[in-house]
C-alpha cells in the first residue's frame, strides 16, 4: 500500500490525471488530452510497456508530477470487456510468477524475479528481475514463451529500482520513500549514518532493497559536520 495525499487538481480532471495502474505503486501521471475524466473512472492507459487498465484518482503521491512529453497517456474509457480482460490477465500474471520462480530454481539461475506484467493486448509478458552478475536467461525466456504462447521481454533492474517497483513498508513502518515522494535516487553513504550518530549495524540502516536506507540522506544536513562518530 502507498501513502497518498490530497492532490491539488480539481474533481473534474483535464490535461493530465493521476492514475492507479498497480495497487502496490503510487499513482502515475498520464496525459488525458481532451478527455474529461472523473475520480474513480476506469480507463485504458498506453505506457512504454503496453496498454493497461487504470483508475483515475483525485489523490496522488507527493512525487507525482506532470508527465513528460513521452509519458503514459489515456487512450479511452475502459469497457466491460477491458475490465474482464484485466481480471483474467491478473490471474495469469500470478500463475506466471509462480512458474517463473520455480523454473528459476530448477535451472539454477542466479536471478531474482520482481514482477510480471501483462498488457491488455495479450501478445507479450514483461518480466522485471535483478541479477548480481550477467546471467544467460535465454533458456528460461524460451520456456516461458512456449508455455504461455507470447513474447517474453526480460527487463533487468537494480535492487533499488526493484524495491520501488514492488513497493512495501520500510523499517519505520511507513511506505517506502522511493514509492512516495522521491523522484530519483540519491547517493547514500555510511558517513551520513555516522554524522547522525546512528547505529552502524547493517541490519538497522539497510532498506528492503538491501542497500543503505535513502532516508539517511534526508536529514543529514541538520546535523553538524563535527558530530561524534560512533565506532
Amino acid at each position: 500500500m502507498v501513502e497518498l495525499v490530497q492532490c491539488t487538481v480539481t474533481a473534474r480532471l483535464e490535461d493530465w490525471v493521476p492514475v492507479v495502474v498497480d495497487p502496490d505503486l503510487p499513482p502515475m501521471p498520464c496525459r488525458a488530452g481532451k478527455l474529461e475524466l472523473d475520480h474513480g473512472e476506469f480507463i485504458v492507459v498506453d505506457t512504454p510497456d503496453g496498454k493497461f487498465l487504470g483508475r483515475v484518482t483525485a489523490f496522488a503521491a507527493p512525487s507525482v508530477k506532470k508527465p513528460r512529453k513521452h509519458a503514459a497517456r489515456v487512450v479511452r474509457r475502459a469497457t466491460p470487456e477491458d475490465e474482464k480482460r484485466h481480471e483474467d490477465t491478473g490471474h495469469l500474471e500470478r500463475e506466471i510468477e509462480r512458474y517463473l520462480r520455480r523454473r528459476t530454481r530448477e535451472l539454477d539461475l542466479d536471478l531474482h524475479p520482481f514482477k510480471v506484467r501483462l498488457p491488455l493486448s495479450g501478445r507479450k509478458a514483461v518480466i522485471y528481475f535483478s541479477a548480481e552478475k550477467r546471467v544467460d536467461y535465454r533458456p528460461l525466456q524460451r520456456d516461458l514463451g512456449r508455455r504461455y504462447r507470447r513474447r517474453i521481454e526480460m527487463r533487468s533492474l537494480g535492487v533499488r529500482d526493484g524495491a520501488r517497483l514492488c513497493g512495501g513498508l520500510g523499517p519505520c513502518g511507513r511506505c517506502l520513500c522511493c514509492t512516495t515522494f522521491m523522484d530519483r535516487f540519491h547517493s547514500v553513504t555510511v558517513r551520513m549514518a555516522k554524522r547522525q550518530n546512528l547505529s552502524l549495524n547493517p541490519a538497522k540502516i539497510s532498506g528492503l532493497c538491501g542497500r543503505l536506507m535513502c532516508c539517511l540522506s534526508h536529514e543529514v544536513e541538520l546535523y553538524p559536520s563535527g558530530s561524534r562518530d560512533r565506532d
